[in-house]
């Protein structure tokens, strides 16, 4: 039987419960056990005399036979305690466990163990508390050697996980390469088999950095098969081009209250170009809160109407769906093109209108497109080849099966600002369009750190803007007060709200209201009816309020600096100006270092920047991960690594484009499950 088509209770320690509860982790077979790496190493290698232990905050591990082991009962704490002393050829250390009474008849004495643990001296000399042990071998599991610390399940812990583990060693010496035996020669790559062994089992920090840097290629390698995959796909679909008319531009830009900035007119060519082709457009269109990016992809979508277009712009919430058909309507009725608004709570608008804006339950429900041409895609949705099909379909449903079928051009938007560097490190050569630049003519907004005892600023610069008949927002991260986590809710600050400031209208927004109740009160809010919109992160995308000049973030350091940012976002959206005010509820003096820094910056780019280098990649893509492969072991920051992951796909494809000679790495890229733009 192939090691790769064994059953999990074919492995020691794995019956049926615990295979039940594996389950709970994804991990089906056996493949998915074998790739359950390790969170972290712990090296416990160094064998180390009891003389020369050092109280240090370290582990250490010595080697030592059992002298003595008693239990006792404590009068004091009423708890069992086990205390035992060890002995070496160099000293002695006393070894002290709480409530583990089974421990007085499991240790043996006069019996040789390995103890792992922290070291602390006392006036009787020096003491290891709860030390972990095991019998002493040639092939000691626990310590005594670097050990792999394994993500735990409140029935799994770390420790069943080695011993699962070493039930598989041979299974895993015996694992099938799965890429080619060129590729590994070419990138000096360890063998699949060994780098698996020595994620699992290191013989040293060397050699585990080497199957690390296997594993990770394997990870690179994997996105970047998947991205060329889905540029070949795209190479032979069809599309029809949406032709460049400068002079319908020129009209278009004549009826904007404003000027686009050079990004913007730049970002708007760029996909222009691409729409023009008779190849489907597929670019990413980035840029940072409140760079303009909206309008940008309007102007596209009125040129798809006048060519005899339909376009669909699809926006990740209802209420964000809403406020992009208020805005842009009044635009579109300019320029003779009818929309129409379509979300699960909302049906407005002609139905063969020249531009549908709703959520992503238009791929899903009865909406039926007469020839779509256009799609606008926000950051938050996974849309890829089978979204893109369904589309496909959705646009020609009387189309005789033998006529050609055309794809809709697509663009992507993500207002999470990426440094350029890393943008191109990850997407690779995919169409990427930057605006880096704002509107010139909104003045900085003024950001300010506040505690529980200074928050009455705050309070007195939203009554001042409310006095002058503006509006704010006031942002926590709970729906309802909660007992375990300590921050504050919507709930608790809505009423707390109304009574500090009586005489003033103010409205709760959350996920958990219905969608027409949201509607009624983004309506109110928008209209100046409501002053004061207490709410969560539901306002953090695109909402457009210019007349909304104070923002109060409560609980700041439950957000990660990005979306902060995106919060602070929803104002300085005039000409008006505006504030931020960043309240903690635990008075931390890194946390509030960190809320110092995002004050000085409002630059979503810097502020990307400064989450890379002092918090790394997790904190950037935070918000991403949803739409991101999730990588083990690999870094999205090592650009080198990917452009040398990049090339292999490359050459693997030109040589094996459908990877028939490599079926277990294709059996892992799935472009029908894989996302444009976040493969």
């Amino acid at each position: 039987m192939a090691v790769t088509t064994l059953g999990l209770q074919s492995i020691p320690y794995v019956g049926p419960k615990i295979a039940e509860i594996l389950a709970d982790l994804n991990i089906k077979n056996i493949d998915d056990l074998i790739y359950y790496f390790p969170r972290a190493w712990e090296d416990l290698s160094q064998i180390i005399a009891i003389a020369d232990l050092v109280p240090s905050g370290d582990k250490f591990t010595i080697r030592a036979k059992l002298a003595a082991i008693s239990t006792f009962r404590s009068p004091i704490k009423r708890m069992y305690l086990t205390q035992a002393r060890a002995v070496d050829d160099s000293g002695q250390i006393s070894l002290i466990w709480f409530n583990q009474p089974y421990l007085r008849t499991s240790l043996k004495k006069d019996k040789e163990y390995f103890f792992t643990g922290k070291v602390d001296k006392n006036r009787n000399g020096l003491q290891m508390i709860n030390p972990n042990f095991e019998t002493v071998s040639d092939t000691p599991l626990h310590s005594g050697r670097i050990i792999p610390v394994y993500p735990e399940h409140k029935n799994i812990s770390s420790k069943m996980f080695r011993r699962i583990m070493k039930g598989l060693v041979k299974t895993i010496s015996q694992w099938p390469e799965i890429l080619p035996a060129a590729v590994v020669k070419k990138y000096k790559l360890l063998p699949l088999n060994n780098a698996l062994t020595e994620i699992h089992f290191p013989m040293s920090l060397e050699t585990l950095q080497t199957a690390k840097d296997r594993l990770a290629f394997d990870e690179l390698l994997t996105t970047q098969l998947t991205i060329q995959q889905i540029k070949n796909y795209l190479k032979k679909q069809a599309a029809h081009p949406i032709p460049t008319d400068v002079g319908l531009v020129k009209k278009v830009l004549e009826q904007l209250p404003f000027k686009l900035t050079d990004s913007q007119k730049q970002a708007l060519w760029e996909i222009l170009q691409d729409i023009s082709q008779k190849s489907p457009a597929s670019r990413l269109l980035e840029g940072d809160v409140g760079s303009g990016k909206t309008i940008v992809v309007a102007i596209a979508m009125i040129a798809a109407k006048q060519s005899g277009f339909q376009s669909a712009m699809m926006a990740p919430t209802e209420v964000l769906a809403n406020q992009h058909f208020d805005k842009l309507k009044p635009l579109f009725d300019k320029m003779n093109t009818t929309v129409a608004l379509r979300t699960n709570a909302f049906n407005k608008g002609p139905g063969d209108a020249d531009i549908v804006i709703g959520t992503h339950a238009l791929i899903y429900n009865n909406v039926q497109f007469k020839n779509l041409n256009l799609v606008v895609i926000d950051e938050q949705h996974r849309f890829g080849v089978k979204q893109r099909e369904a589309l496909k379909h959705k646009t020609h449903p009387d189309k005789h099966p033998s006529d050609q079928e055309f794809l809709p051009h697509f663009i992507s938007l993500t207002a999470t600002p990426i440094p350029r560097s890393l943008a191109l490190g990850i997407f690779g050569d995919l169409d990427i369009s930057i605006i880096a630049s704002k509107p010139s003519q909104r003045p900085r907004i003024i950001t300010q750190v506040l505690t529980e005892k200074t928050r009455k600023v705050a309070y007195q610069k939203i009554l001042e803007e409310v006095k002058k008949n503006h509006q704010a927002f006031i942002v926590a991260p709970l729906i309802k007060e909660s007992k375990t986590i300590s921050a504050k809710s919507v709930e608790q600050e809505f009423e707390h709200i109304k009574n500090e400031f009586p005489n003033v209208k103010v409205g709760l927004l959350h996920g958990g209201l219905d969608a027409v109740i949201k509607q009624k009160i983004m309506k109110d809010f928008e209209s100046g009816k409501i002053k004061v919109l207490v709410s969560t992160t539901v306002i953090e995308v695109g909402i457009d309020i210019p007349n909304a000049t104070v923002i109060s973030i409560e609980s700041a350091e439950r957000f990660g600096l990005a979306q902060m940012h995106q919060l602070r976002g929803r104002v300085g959206r005039s000409d008006l100006q505006s504030y931020c005010y960043v309240i903690p509820s635990l008075d931390d003096e890194l946390i509030i270092r960190r809320l110092e820094e995002f004050a000085k910056l409002d630059d979503g780019f810097k502020l990307a920047e400064l989450d890379l280098k002092t918090r790394g990649p997790g904190a950037l893509f935070g918000q991403l991960q949803a739409g991101f492969i999730k990588y083990k072991l690999a870094d999205w920051t090592n650009t080198e690594a990917i452009k040398i992951a990049r090339n292999a796909a490359r050459e693997m494809l030109e040589k094996d484009p459908e990877l028939t000679q490599s079926p277990m790495l294709a059996s892992r890229i799935n472009i029908n499950d894989a996302i444009m733009h976040r493969e």
